[in-house]
């Protein structure tokens, strides 16, 4: 059995993303997943001066609890095209915990299920194909992506769905596959 870590890339109170990482976890079969809230790791704005005093304690403490899973489950907003800056600055200080050349989410290569979604038809697309590209770099190995566009049509009252709740299932029970 395989540990899977799973968190939004956003820090909005109210964020469908964090629905959504929060239901794709409940659709786990056949591994042991927990669910983080990054916000519970305060970073600061990414700055070198900052970083010459010192790494913060909670990019070297997340550093850590990634290094202890074997995979990742991520669900990013999209904010003009690309990935958040809470969830790129927790990118850039991840990237300075972590020894030159080695990945930033733990001391090996992590299979990485990518996940997104938003009121609108693109779902968050043009972002899951950036990070998608950009994973490798960070250690990631990209197993799958889903994006669902449309969400408050497809999500009445908290609930997805039938045919978005499939394909969820869908999507995170081959992204298990892949764990084996």
């Amino acid at each position: 059995m395989k540990k899977i870590l799973a968190f939004s890339g956003s820090n909005h109170s109210q964020s469908i993303h964090q629905h959504l990482i929060d239901f794709a976890a409940s659709k786990v079969a056949n591994n042991a997943v927990s669910v983080i809230d990054l916000k519970q790791f305060p970073l600061p704005v990414y700055s070198q001066d900052i970083e010459a005093r010192g790494l913060p304690d909670a990019a070297k403490d997340l550093r850590q609890l990634m290094a202890e899973y074997d995979a990742l489950m991520i669900a990013s907003p999209e904010h003009n095209g690309s990935m958040p800056a809470f969830l790129k600055n927790i990118i850039d200080w991840l990237s300075r915990v972590a020894e030159p050349g080695q990945p930033f989410f733990g001391d090996i290569s992590k299979p990485v299920l990518l996940l997104s979604t938003s009121p609108g038809q693109s779902g968050g697309a043009t972002n899951l194909k950036h990070m998608a590209e950009l994973m490798p770099w960070w250690g990631g190995e990209v197993k799958g992506c889903y994006s669902l566009g449309n969400y408050h049509e497809k999500c009445i009252d908290g609930v997805f769905n039938q045919s978005t709740d499939q394909a969820l299932t869908e999507t995170v029970h081959s992204f298990e596959t892949t764990l084996r």
